[in-house]
């Protein structure tokens, strides 16, 4: 603004009251030069700018014009008085205009972000529902030579005496068994997830489900779980159950990006007003290590996080957050990273 407005209004009202009133049409020229540096102000800061601009040339130029007796605008009165005025609807004009337009480009980039979003839902939505199928198919062959193993384990455990050096290896082998139909149940779960049945209940009930359950593995680790819930009723539609796995699955994570030297969990539910409608938020918030910002939007992909053993907790949260109609967003903060979960309220 100094380079571009401030100076050249200074450079140009030097030229005006050192040039003899015998140049007439010098005049003329530096009177309609002060136009350049107000258009500019407005463009650069809206319509203040060009006002302020407009203010400041009507100032230095109106000794000039009016008072000055031998360093003066040899121009008529009524134009150099319109032309004042002229000064002040050119900065007006294009003030505004300025303001609209960066107004307008701020619109087109939040809508352009929005569409982002929406089409980045989208491909993952198409890649979960074609990885689903797959998964699917892959977890019902193994799930049913898993029960059979597990059946003939059960035949053959009371044969194996306690006291045999064997029996450790069998003991290993049936865990090993069921952890597998742990897994395969798993992966179902996320190919073919369990239709929910939605009642109205308060999300802050689900956050101390939450604490419930990861509460003795966070003292395990030295974390201290930390809670801010809304004594009011924070009222949605869900399942408990389902919604609870979410934070589970979060917490969990937390936990382990964490690590054993300990650290902080904070898990919140507060409402806030998103794209003009009332929302209900849950925050789970820990001191663990940032993460990349170009592997944020891949967290919920599946089989890529690293924060359970198949990678698929994220992805499960992702799609009960959807059967519920809500959303979940990772982002990095002060405190390490935050995952939110957005749901309507239920009036």
């Amino acid at each position: 603004m100094l380079v571009a407005v401030w100076l050249p209004i200074a450079i140009v009202t030097a030229l005006h009251y050192g040039t003899s009133h015998e140049y007439h049409w010098v005049h003329d020229v530096l009177r309609r030069v002060y136009y350049l540096p107000i258009v500019i102000a407005a463009l650069r800061s809206g319509l203040l700018g060009g006002l302020v601009s407009a203010a400041v040339v009507s100032a230095a130029y109106v000794p000039h014009a009016f008072v000055l007796v031998h360093h003066f605008d040899p121009a008529r009165s009524i134009e150099k008085a319109m032309e004042i005025l002229l000064y002040f609807i050119v900065a007006a004009v294009a003030g505004y205009l300025s303001d609209k337009e960066r107004s307008r480009r701020s619109q087109l980039e939040d809508a352009l972000d929005e569409q982002r979003r929406l089409t980045g839902q989208l491909v993952r939505a198409g890649r979960l529902s074609a990885l689903g199928e797959v998964v699917a198919g892959i977890a019902h062959e193994v799930k049913n030579p898993l029960h059979s193993l597990a059946g003939t384990a059960e035949i053959i455990d009371p044969l194996i005496p306690k006291s045999a050096d064997e029996h450790r290896m069998w003991e290993i082998h049936k865990q090993e068994i069921g952890r597998l139909q742990k897994v395969s149940e798993r992966f179902l779960s996320f190919a073919k997830p369990v239709p929910i049945e939605t009642t109205t209940l308060d999300l802050g009930d689900v956050a101390r489900r939450v604490v419930e359950l990861v509460g003795a593995q966070a003292r395990q680790k030295s974390i201290a779980l930390e809670t801010r819930i809304s004594a009011e009723p924070i009222l949605v539609r869900g399942d408990l159950d389902a919604l609870a796995q979410i934070g589970l699955n979060i917490a969990l994570n937390a936990i382990k990006a964490i690590g054993d030297e300990g650290g902080t969990i904070l898990l919140s539910v507060s409402t806030r007003v998103v794209d003009g409608e009332p929302g209900a938020l849950m925050c789970i918030e820990n001191s663990g290590p940032p993460v990349p910002e170009e592997q944020i939007e891949r967290l919920f992909d599946p089989f890529y996080s690293g924060g359970d053993s198949t990678g698929l907790g994220l992805s499960i949260s992702s799609r009960i957050a959807e059967q519920h109609g809500g959303t979940i967003e990772a982002k990095n903060t002060g405190m390490g990273v935050r995952f939110t979960l957005y749901l309507a309220l239920n009036s």
